[in-house]
């Protein structure tokens, strides 16, 4: 199997439903009812978040990745996630209705198509949850970033992640430093929309 390797180190931990700090750090920071989580991988996030009682929709490019998931909501016996194989490129719809959108060690690889997917994130979905990768983005700030996504990698770490929800609209309303850096980013609601509210 070619799954992440927080996922193939406690697989059978996982099954178990013992799951890494890895995956349980993201949760105090997902917000909403209705998730979309992009680069689902494994389908671990998504469950957990299942289990909060959230409507869930779980994009997976990755085939394998994709089936696996499947396999661990049927031993989880989770319901209420929408598992879907395939890039939110292709399947704009999937954000519309949703809270909250999290992407985990993800939106370097939407490369230069990031900025085109997020002004589409932006138009629909209010509060953004961006995990990054500690390794990429130290050997981005220390000019050796990996290849083959070269400068992409600077949407691993904080500030590239903060600059990317920034200039799509997003206040950032909190950060993590340590270990995978966390950016949480929230669309506030335009200063006319809140003028009528006070009149009404």
């Amino acid at each position: 199997m070619t799954g992440s390797l927080a996922y193939r180190k406690n697989q059978a931990a996982i099954f178990r439903g013992e799951v890494p700090e890895k995956y349980t750090r993201i949760l105090p920071f997902v917000t909403g009812e209705h998730v979309i989580e992009l680069g689902s991988a494994e389908g671990v996030l998504a469950l957990l978040m299942a289990k909060e009682s959230r409507e869930v929709t779980a994009v997976e490019q990755n085939r394998e990745r994709h089936v696996e998931a499947l396999r661990l909501a049927s031993k989880w016996r989770v319901a209420g996630v929408e598992f879907v194989n395939g890039s939110i490129g292709d399947s704009i719809a999937l954000l519309d209705g949703k809270d909250t959108l999290v992407a985990v060690r993800m939106v370097y690889y939407l490369r230069e198509t990031i900025d085109a997917v997020f002004a589409e994130i932006a138009e629909r979905i209010p509060t953004v949850v961006l995990c990054g990768n500690r390794n990429r983005a130290d050997n981005w700030r220390a000019g050796t970033p990996h290849e083959p996504l070269g400068d992409f990698n600077r949407y691993a770490s904080l500030e590239g992640m903060r600059d990317l929800l920034e200039r799509h609209g997003y206040r950032i309303a909190e950060e993590v430093t340590d270990g995978d850096e966390i950016v949480v980013g929230v669309m506030d609601r335009p200063a006319t929309d809140q003028v009528q509210d006070i009149a009404a």
